[in-house]
């Protein structure tokens, strides 16, 4: 009896020393990354151990946290309970469990502002001609990408590490068309590679160098509801108010959101631009450029290429998409091509 009695004492007392738990405090990123859990991928958090925050070296956290409340935009300080797992757990997944305890401190991430479009304003003092060549730059946190337009080329890299005011990117991969504007292109990218600092104020994002001298600035491109109604490619119902004669080649246009650029045929020539503003109601466009064949009727033409150096704003009228000059009449009016 007394051997059955120490028996079960040993066997208590060696499961009470597997249930052993430590404690555990970290930052946790403001935004959630997409990662692979080993199971598939997830979206994952970013946690830093470091004591501060503008040194901190920010990891991927492949283990939920029960009872955390996870906010956007928001770094919070935390103490975890970590303990072992019982069950048996496959090679790649995590043995520990995490559990909340309490939060120590809240802080706004501020890294949250880049996510989001921006359009280039200069490269160091020399300002950009917003009327011939718009470069942009988007970042997504989820996916840890950048991507935009070098002024004609589509560009797309990785974001290694983003840290309060520095980051670290990839090399940048982009398409290579031969534009009219390549020097200021090759130049963008170059740069946009060599950068290690921002900060943003006043929607407006700075890139910096190691010599923390202002190399790019950008101003924040405003969202629309409509950026994915517009995406899509339209056919010239009414020139100026006017419909047009279907016997004749209508002018098409193709917005492209993603790239925030324009495509396009007058009727005769094809032609490109650069959406430098896309708000809710208004629209901006840059940076035209075309071929230069002559047609035997260039009136179509010659009225819709004018009319496109005059938009002001757009709106939709049931199936139309109607550009509007600066004192809000009518000068396009397209119909979407299916």
């Amino acid at each position: 009896m007394k051997l059955i009695i120490y028996s079960l004492l040993c066997f208590v007392m060696l499961s009470c020393g597997n249930d052993k738990s430590t404690t555990e405090v970290f930052w946790v990123s403001g935004f959630k990354t997409t990662c692979d859990v080993g199971t598939g991928l997830s979206d994952c958090l970013l946690i830093s151990k470091s004591e501060r925050l503008d040194q901190a070296e920010w990891e991927l956290f492949y283990s939920a946290i029960e009872g955390f409340n996870f906010e956007e935009g928001y770094l919070k300080k935390v103490e975890v309970e970590v303990t072992q797992k019982k069950d048996t757990v496959p090679d790649d997944a995590s043995a520990l469990e995490y559990t909340f305890i309490k939060e120590l401190e809240t802080v706004p991430d501020t890294r949250i502002e880049l996510n989001c479009d921006w359009i280039l304003q200069s490269i160091g003092e020399e300002l950009i001609n917003q009327d011939t060549v718009t470069p942009s730059l988007s970042f997504n946190f989820e996916d840890m990408r950048i991507s935009g337009n070098g002024g004609c080329n589509v560009f797309n890299g990785t974001i290694e590490s983003i840290g309060l005011s520095t980051l670290s990117l990839g090399k940048v991969l982009n398409t290579l068309r031969i534009c009219e504007y390549q020097d200021l292109e090759d130049k963008y990218l170059n740069i946009l590679q060599e950068c290690t600092n921002f900060n943003v104020e006043n929607e407006t994002l700075t890139l910096h160098g190691e010599d923390k001298l202002p190399k790019l600035v950008y101003r924040k491109m405003a969202k629309t509801s409509h950026k994915t109604r517009i995406h899509d490619i339209w056919t010239v119902a009414r020139i100026g108010g006017y419909p047009l004669n279907r016997m004749v080649s209508l002018p098409r246009l193709e917005v492209n959101t993603t790239e925030m650029k324009i495509y396009g045929n007058d009727g005769c020539n094809d032609y490109f631009g650069t959406l430098t503003s896309l708000t809710e109601s208004e629209i901006a466009v840059g940076g035209i450029g075309s071929t230069r064949k002559m047609c035997d009727d260039m009136e179509v033409p010659n009225r819709f290429n004018e009319a496109l150096t005059k938009i002001g704003s757009y709106r939709f009228d049931k199936q139309f998409l109607i550009f509007d000059d600066e004192d809000g009449k009518e000068i396009l009016a397209f119909i979407k091509t299916d």
